[in-house]
Formats: C-alpha cells, structure tokens, sequence
C-alpha cells in the first residue's frame, strides 16, 4: 500500500540558489577574465595585438566559462572552496595525490 507522492518543483527555487552571473558566467569568473583582459591591453601596444588578445583569448576563454556554468552553475565556487581548503601538496608528483605526512 505503497503511495507514490509526486513532488513539484517550482522553477524560482532553482533561479533563487543560482549564484550571481555576469554576460551568463560567475562573477569571479568574470572578473578573473577582465583582469587577464586588462593586462593584455596593458603588455600590448598595438591596437592590432590589442583585438587578437581579445579574439584569441579573452573570448574563447569566456566561452568556456559560458560552457561550464551552462553544466554546473556553482562549478566556479566549487573550485575556489578546492583551492583554498586543499591546496597543493609538495609531495604530489611522488604520491600522484595530496599526501600531508611524508
């Protein structure tokens, strides 16, 4: 006598815990790549080399950017969290992981 209950899901629940987004990619993300972005406009002097940087790189950077918030909208402070609360080891390439005692 089982009964099957059927849950709804409201579609603002899912806009409500999605993190802030600039041009559809995470904020930091988006700021990581202006900065990058800057700094080419900064190293090059050309206007030539100024819109290739911005072709070449920033764009496609973006992309993917674009691509992985389309796949995981919290992919960017999953990483940061990684980053931050497990950083690289010095002993990685031995153990070919993060190992804290030798």
């Amino acid at each position: 006598m089982e009964q099957e209950i059927e849950v709804e899901i409201d579609p603002l629940f899912i806009g409500m815990t999605r993190p802030a987004v600039t041009l559809g990619v995470p904020m930091e993300f988006f700021g990581l790549n202006f900065m990058l972005f800057g700094v080419g406009m900064i190293i090059f002097i050309s206007l030539t080399a100024k819109f290739l940087w911005f072709l070449f790189f920033s764009l496609p950077l973006h992309g993917l950017g674009y691509v992985a918030t389309e796949k995981d909208p919290h992919w960017m402070s999953v990483w940061l969290t990684r980053l931050g609360k497990c950083p690289p080891t010095r002993n990685k390439p031995y153990w070919h992981c993060n190992s804290y005692q030798p």
